[in-house]
C-alpha cells in the first residue's frame, strides 16, 4: 500500500480529487499519480483522444473527476457554461508548460492539500502549489 494512502487512512483525511489530465499532459503524470497512490486518468488512457473539450469536461464529470488542463480559453468558457446552465463539474485545474517533475510535485501537492469537496465547481491554478 503507498505511503500516501497509508497516512490518509491513519489521519482520516477527506478523499482527495480524481484527476483526469487532459491530452496535452503526458500519462506518465497520471502513472506516477497512481504509484503515489492516487487516482489519475490521462486522455491517452481513456481512449478520448482527439475529441472535443466538451466531451472531455462531460467525461470528467461522469467519472468525478477533475479536470487538469493547460487549455485555459476552452475551459474557461466550459466553466461558465456549466454555471450558467446550473451544470455542476468536480473542478478544473489550469497550469502552464512546465518539466514533468514539477507537474508532478505540483498535483502532488494539490493531492496533499484539497479534497474533492474543495475544487467542485472552482478553477484553480496549479502554481499555487509549489
Amino acid at each position: 500500500m503507498p505511503k500516501t494512502l497509508i497516512l490518509r487512512i491513519l489521519v482520516l483525511l477527506p478523499k482527495p480529487p480524481s484527476l483526469y489530465l487532459d491530452e496535452n499532459l503526458s500519462p506518465r503524470l497520471a502513472q506516477q499519480l497512481r504509484k503515489h497512490g492516487f487516482d489519475a486518468v490521462a486522455v491517452r488512457e481513456s481512449k478520448l483522444l482527439g475529441r472535443s473539450d466538451a466531451e472531455q469536461l462531460a467525461f470528467a464529470v461522469n467519472q468525478g473527476r477533475t479536470l487538469v488542463t493547460i487549455n485555459f480559453s476552452d475551459f474557461v468558457a466550459l466553466h461558465e457554461t456549466y454555471g450558467l446552465e446550473e451544470r455542476s463539474h468536480f473542478g478544473i485545474v489550469f497550469t502552464t508548460e512546465e518539466r514533468f517533475g514539477t507537474l508532478l510535485n505540483r498535483l502532488l501537492k494539490l493531492l496533499n492539500s484539497l479534497s474533492v469537496d474543495d475544487l467542485v465547481d472552482q478553477i484553480r491554478w496549479l502554481n499555487e502549489f509549489r
